[in-house]
């Protein structure tokens, strides 16, 4: 699976990354998984947000785009129906190969409501390939927040992200017939992240193990 530097293929990471990363590209062989020892996993909390559905707008950084010759992007928009059982999987929903977790640092920055701040770095895999992801985070994460984060794959560099942009605003209470976890994306196609990740986990534990 590829993950390109626009807005577009971000978009589709977000069903990519929670849908298709265990279905998709070379899988190990069994000699392979046998040889490979479990990695161990050192998970920090990370911060949550007040419950409800909030809408989070994410673009590339224009200023990153102009630098490099090439033409600004259109922003895209999804909304998230969260709760505190599906908050640590649905802040970072945004951000691609975020399923095979393994590192996870969440440093708070001095400051309250509006000006808290918070850096969080992650180690993550995709079929053994890994992925990095800085994050900064700002607001009081009850009405609004803002950031940043860039993701990196070493193996394969061309699907690095660059920096990217995003904003987020609490709308209220989930609509009618929303479930925590579901995430309503740009095209109009609702697809619900935790039920994704439990489908991830349930193919490794089936023989997909990275």
């Amino acid at each position: 699976m590829q993950y390109h530097q626009s807005i577009a293929a971000l978009c589709m990471a977000l069903i990519g990354a929670q849908v298709s990363a265990h279905e998709s590209g070379p899988s190990p062989s069994p000699s392979t998984k046998a040889a490979k020892a479990p990695r161990a996993s050192v998970l920090a909390p990370i911060p949550a947000r007040k419950d409800g559905l909030w809408e989070v707008t994410v673009r590339s950084d224009d200023l990153v785009l102009k630098r490099a010759g090439r033409p600004s992007l259109q922003p895209a928009t999804v909304r998230q129906c969260t709760s505190a059982d599906a908050e640590s999987i649905m802040l970072l929903s945004i951000v691609p190969g975020q399923e095979d977790c393994h590192e996870r640092q969440v440093r708070q920055r001095r400051g309250k409501g509006a000006s808290a701040g918070y850096d969080i770095r992650t180690v993550c895999y995709v079929h053994d390939n890994r992925v990095n992801t800085q994050m900064e985070l700002q607001g009081d994460l009850q009405s609004t927040y803002h950031g940043t984060f860039s993701t990196t794959f070493p193996q394969t560099p061309l699907n690095n992200t660059g920096r990217v942009v995003f904003e987020g605003r609490w709308l209220g209470a989930c609509q009618a017939g929303q479930r925590p976890g579901d995430m309503l994306l740009p095209n109009g196609v609702t697809v619900n992240v935790l039920e994704d990740r439990k489908r991830a986990e349930s193919q490794d534990h089936t023989g997909h193990k990275h």
